[in-house]
């Protein structure tokens, strides 16, 4: 396994120190999908302080539970080999005790195939067996599954996640499927952020059909609601508009979900409940109903092609107009009437471009002028 110099230069200055150091999680089992690892985790026999002392550049964010970002050039968690004691609302643990061995740090992963080590001195370390799992494709929980869910039941998302991300023929292990089951209600205690966190990733993964099937299983014991099954996978992989496809099929999930006000809107754009325009003019009113950026996703959603090419150069609103405010004061003078007869050149000009002209829109609103004002 080749690392990237600033890893493996992390692992050298603990090692030099005489500290064990080994990568861990995501990264080793992407390489041994055949896949480029994106982020790296290292796990130490070295104490937080111990990895605060050999670093110029630091992060102690998450020391309290072991961890220290290690500043490097991209940002690297490195964790003390630790045990974990009992949770709490199978959220996080009560207390963390630090160890000498690497094993203790894998027996309190989530699932086998991620419970592998690599050093570069003495290479893979898979004592769970989890490369086994990998070749056989399957999720399969470290230890006692209903213990694993019962620490943290995002655990449970998390493994329909796998699924998402890996897809056929990639199965959850039977066990570890009956606990998920049996744990379900667990992820009520969780908190919003984390759910959504997990949603969205699910959503926007490859294979999201697939890893919400899954979901659909344990849904209504979760969130008290069924997961109305959909091809969420017919749509493009883009993340906002996976979300889009998944929340208006099960909108129930708005009250499970934390969302940035941009996504609000977007969301209420490609949501808003019209026909689907036949004609061009159709077409350009619903542009001003949901904006040009959200045309096309409202159109894909519904199982339409895109459309905004077609309007691409047409006027829309009233920033779009050949006139302005200024134009039609003499005419309206200022106040709400003024706003009233730009909205009705817009519309005009959605319904024939043609009469984007400086001169057919002042007759326009002329003629709209009523007699004696």
């Amino acid at each position: 396994m080749q690392l990237p110099s600033y890893v493996q230069e992390i692992v050298n200055v603990l090692n030099q120190a005489g500290h064990e150091a080994f990568v861990v999680g995501g990264a080793v089992r992407d390489y041994l999908l055949g896949e480029i690892p994106h982020d790296y985790d290292i796990a130490t026999s070295a104490t937080p302080k111990e990895v605060i002392a050999l670093f110029p550049r630091t992060t102690s964010y998450g020391m309290k539970f072991g961890s220290v970002t290690v500043l490097a050039k991209r940002p690297v968690e490195v964790t003390t080999f630790r045990r974990e004691g009992r949770y709490m609302d199978a959220r996080r643990p009560l207390d963390v005790s630090f160890s000498k061995k690497i094993d203790d740090d894998l027996l309190r992963r989530d699932f086998t195939i991620n419970a592998i080590a690599y050093s570069p001195k003495t290479g893979i370390y898979d004592p769970l067996c989890g490369i086994g799992d990998l070749e056989l494709k399957i999720i399969r929980a470290v230890g006692d599954p209903v213990e694993r869910f019962r620490e943290d039941a995002l655990r449970i998302l998390r493994a329909v996640r796998f699924l998402a991300k890996l897809g056929p023929p990639w199965q959850i292990e039977e066990k570890t499927l009956e606990a998920m089951a049996a744990s379900s209600h667990l992820v009520k205690k969780l908190s919003k952020e984390r759910i959504t966190d997990e949603i969205v990733r699910i959503a926007s993964s490859r294979f999201a059909s697939y890893g919400l099937e899954a979901l659909e299983k344990i849904s209504e014991t979760a969130f008290g609601h069924p997961l109305q099954p959909l091809d969420l996978d017919a749509l493009p992989l883009c993340e906002d508009l996976r979300l889009a496809g998944l929340t208006k099929a099960n909108p129930w999930l708005f009250s499970w979900l934390v969302l940035s006000k941009k996504t609000q809107k977007y969301l209420e754009k490609v949501h808003l409940n019209r026909p689907i325009p036949e004609s061009l003019p159709e077409l350009r009113h619903l542009c001003a109903q949901v904006g040009r950026d959200h045309l096309d996703h409202w159109l894909i959603l519904r199982g339409e092609p895109p459309r905004l090419h077609e309007i691409a150069d047409d006027p829309i609103g009233i920033q779009d107009l050949a006139v302005g405010g200024k134009d039609l004061q003499k005419l309206f003078g200022e106040g709400p009437q003024l706003g009233e007869v730009l909205e009705r050149l817009a519309y005009l000009v959605r319904e024939d471009p043609s009469l984007n002209t400086r001169e057919k829109l002042l007759q326009l609103a002329s003629d709209q002028k009523e007699p004696g004002k």
